[in-house]
Protein backbone atom coordinates (compact mmCIF):
# COMPACT_ATOMS: atom_id res chain seq x y z
CA UNK A 1 0.00 0.00 0.00
CA UNK A 2 3.14 2.54 0.90
CA UNK A 3 4.55 2.03 -2.27
CA UNK A 4 1.44 2.80 -4.48
CA UNK A 5 1.17 5.90 -2.77
CA UNK A 6 4.76 6.97 -3.06
CA UNK A 7 4.34 6.24 -6.79
CA UNK A 8 1.56 8.09 -6.91
CA UNK A 9 3.30 11.17 -5.76
CA UNK A 10 6.02 10.89 -8.00
CA UNK A 11 3.85 10.56 -11.09
CA UNK A 12 1.63 14.20 -9.83
CA UNK A 13 4.84 15.73 -9.30
CA UNK A 14 5.82 15.06 -12.62
CA UNK A 15 2.99 15.88 -14.47
CA UNK A 16 2.82 19.38 -12.89
CA UNK A 17 6.72 19.68 -13.96
CA UNK A 18 5.10 18.91 -17.34
CA UNK A 19 2.31 21.66 -17.22
CA UNK A 20 5.13 24.59 -15.97
CA UNK A 21 7.41 23.40 -18.30
CA UNK A 22 4.93 23.56 -21.27
CA UNK A 23 3.72 27.10 -19.88
CA UNK A 24 7.32 28.08 -20.21
CA UNK A 25 7.48 26.98 -23.46
CA UNK A 26 4.69 28.66 -24.77
CA UNK A 27 5.69 32.02 -23.59
CA UNK A 28 8.73 31.43 -25.32
CA UNK A 29 7.00 30.47 -28.48
CA UNK A 30 4.94 33.65 -28.26
CA UNK A 31 8.14 35.94 -27.84
CA UNK A 32 10.28 33.97 -30.41
CA UNK A 33 7.47 34.74 -33.18
CA UNK A 34 7.91 37.40 -34.66
CA UNK A 35 4.35 38.03 -35.78
CA UNK A 36 3.21 37.70 -32.14
CA UNK A 37 5.56 40.11 -31.60
CA UNK A 38 5.09 42.36 -34.30
CA UNK A 39 1.26 42.77 -32.63
CA UNK A 40 1.87 42.97 -29.20
CA UNK A 41 4.30 46.23 -30.15
CA UNK A 42 1.96 47.42 -32.47
CA UNK A 43 -0.78 46.91 -29.66
CA UNK A 44 1.06 48.71 -27.19
CA UNK A 45 1.80 51.62 -29.51
CA UNK A 46 -1.54 52.09 -29.95
CA UNK A 47 -2.59 51.44 -26.43
CA UNK A 48 0.13 53.10 -24.87
CA UNK A 49 -0.80 56.91 -24.83
CA UNK A 50 -4.44 56.39 -23.97
CA UNK A 51 -3.05 54.28 -20.74
CA UNK A 52 -0.30 56.44 -19.62
CA UNK A 53 -3.31 59.93 -20.29
CA UNK A 54 -5.53 57.93 -18.37
CA UNK A 55 -3.43 56.78 -15.78
CA UNK A 56 -2.23 60.68 -15.38
CA UNK A 57 -5.69 61.79 -15.24
CA UNK A 58 -6.40 59.82 -12.63
CA UNK A 59 -3.40 60.66 -10.57
CA UNK A 60 -4.11 64.35 -11.06
CA UNK A 61 -7.57 63.53 -9.69
CA UNK A 62 -6.63 61.76 -6.76
CA UNK A 63 -3.78 64.58 -6.22
CA UNK A 64 -6.67 66.94 -6.04
CA UNK A 65 -8.85 64.94 -3.83
CA UNK A 66 -6.51 64.26 -1.45
CA UNK A 67 -5.27 68.18 -1.29
CA UNK A 68 -8.95 68.85 -0.54
CA UNK A 69 -9.04 66.88 2.26
CA UNK A 70 -6.00 67.81 3.43
CA UNK A 71 -7.00 71.66 3.09
CA UNK A 72 -9.64 70.93 4.82
CA UNK A 73 -8.61 69.09 7.92
CA UNK A 74 -6.06 72.01 8.58
CA UNK A 75 -8.85 74.88 8.11
CA UNK A 76 -6.44 76.01 5.53
CA UNK A 77 -7.13 77.29 1.48
CA UNK A 78 -6.09 74.39 -0.93
CA UNK A 79 -3.86 76.81 -2.41
CA UNK A 80 -1.74 76.65 0.45
CA UNK A 81 -1.64 73.38 1.53
CA UNK A 82 2.25 72.69 0.09
CA UNK A 83 3.13 74.93 2.54
CA UNK A 84 2.02 73.05 5.44
CA UNK A 85 3.47 69.95 4.84
CA UNK A 86 5.27 67.79 7.34
CA UNK A 87 5.19 66.58 11.35
CA UNK A 88 5.21 70.54 11.88
CA UNK A 89 2.20 71.62 9.29
CA UNK A 90 -1.14 71.07 11.42
CA UNK A 91 0.80 73.36 14.13
CA UNK A 92 2.06 75.85 11.61
CA UNK A 93 -1.76 76.04 10.10
CA UNK A 94 -2.97 76.39 13.62
CA UNK A 95 -0.39 79.53 13.74
CA UNK A 96 -1.82 81.47 10.90
CA UNK A 97 -5.16 80.54 11.60
CA UNK A 98 -4.90 82.42 14.90
CA UNK A 99 -2.55 85.13 13.76
CA UNK A 100 -5.08 86.22 11.08
CA UNK A 101 -8.06 85.87 14.16
CA UNK A 102 -5.72 88.02 16.61
CA UNK A 103 -5.66 91.17 13.46
CA UNK A 104 -8.90 90.74 12.90
CA UNK A 105 -9.82 91.18 16.44
CA UNK A 106 -6.59 94.11 17.09
CA UNK A 107 -8.32 95.87 13.45
CA UNK A 108 -12.05 95.92 15.07
CA UNK A 109 -11.40 97.07 18.53
CA UNK A 110 -8.01 98.85 18.84
CA UNK A 111 -9.35 101.03 21.02
CA UNK A 112 -9.55 99.08 23.98
CA UNK A 113 -6.26 98.81 26.14
CA UNK A 114 -7.09 94.98 27.16
CA UNK A 115 -7.70 94.05 23.61
CA UNK A 116 -4.33 95.63 22.59
CA UNK A 117 -2.34 94.18 25.07
CA UNK A 118 -3.28 90.98 24.07
CA UNK A 119 -3.08 90.69 20.72
CA UNK A 120 0.90 92.21 21.43
CA UNK A 121 1.42 89.57 23.55
CA UNK A 122 0.16 86.82 21.45
CA UNK A 123 1.74 88.18 18.62
CA UNK A 124 4.89 87.91 19.97
CA UNK A 125 3.99 84.20 21.39
CA UNK A 126 2.86 83.52 17.89
CA UNK A 127 6.70 84.45 17.09
CA UNK A 128 8.44 82.18 19.21
CA UNK A 129 6.28 79.33 18.89
CA UNK A 130 7.07 79.44 15.13
CA UNK A 131 10.73 79.76 15.70
CA UNK A 132 10.10 76.19 18.22
CA UNK A 133 8.40 74.88 15.38
CA UNK A 134 11.21 75.74 13.15
CA UNK A 135 13.94 74.18 15.63
CA UNK A 136 11.75 70.72 15.55
CA UNK A 137 12.95 69.84 12.13
CA UNK A 138 16.59 68.78 13.08
CA UNK A 139 15.57 67.08 16.42
CA UNK A 140 14.88 63.09 16.57
CA UNK A 141 11.47 61.89 15.92
CA UNK A 142 10.90 61.37 20.04
CA UNK A 143 11.50 64.63 20.54
CA UNK A 144 9.75 65.93 17.45
CA UNK A 145 6.79 64.97 18.61
CA UNK A 146 7.34 66.33 22.38
CA UNK A 147 8.03 69.73 21.25
CA UNK A 148 4.97 69.47 18.80
CA UNK A 149 2.75 69.00 21.92
CA UNK A 150 4.28 71.68 23.52
CA UNK A 151 3.41 73.80 20.97
CA UNK A 152 0.11 73.07 20.59
CA UNK A 153 -0.18 73.09 23.81
CA UNK A 154 0.39 76.80 23.78
CA UNK A 155 -1.47 77.14 21.35
CA UNK A 156 -4.69 75.73 23.14
CA UNK A 157 -4.19 78.75 25.51
CA UNK A 158 -3.31 81.40 23.27
CA UNK A 159 -6.92 79.96 21.21
CA UNK A 160 -8.52 79.76 24.75
CA UNK A 161 -7.64 83.42 25.66
CA UNK A 162 -8.24 84.51 22.20
CA UNK A 163 -12.08 83.05 22.53
CA UNK A 164 -12.52 84.98 25.92
CA UNK A 165 -11.98 88.41 23.91
CA UNK A 166 -14.14 87.10 21.08
CA UNK A 167 -17.63 85.75 23.08
CA UNK A 168 -16.54 86.54 26.55
CA UNK A 169 -15.49 83.94 29.04
CA UNK A 170 -16.69 80.57 29.33
CA UNK A 171 -19.32 80.24 31.76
Amino acid sequence: MALRKKARTKSSKTSSESVKASKGSAVMTTLTDPKKVLRIVTAAKVAGPLLAAGAMKASTTVRGLLDEKRAQKLGVPVESVAAYKGPAGPSRARIAGLSAAIQDLRSRRSGELPVVSFTNTANARLIDLTAALDATASMPPGTQRTAIRAVASELNQIDAELMTFLVGPPS
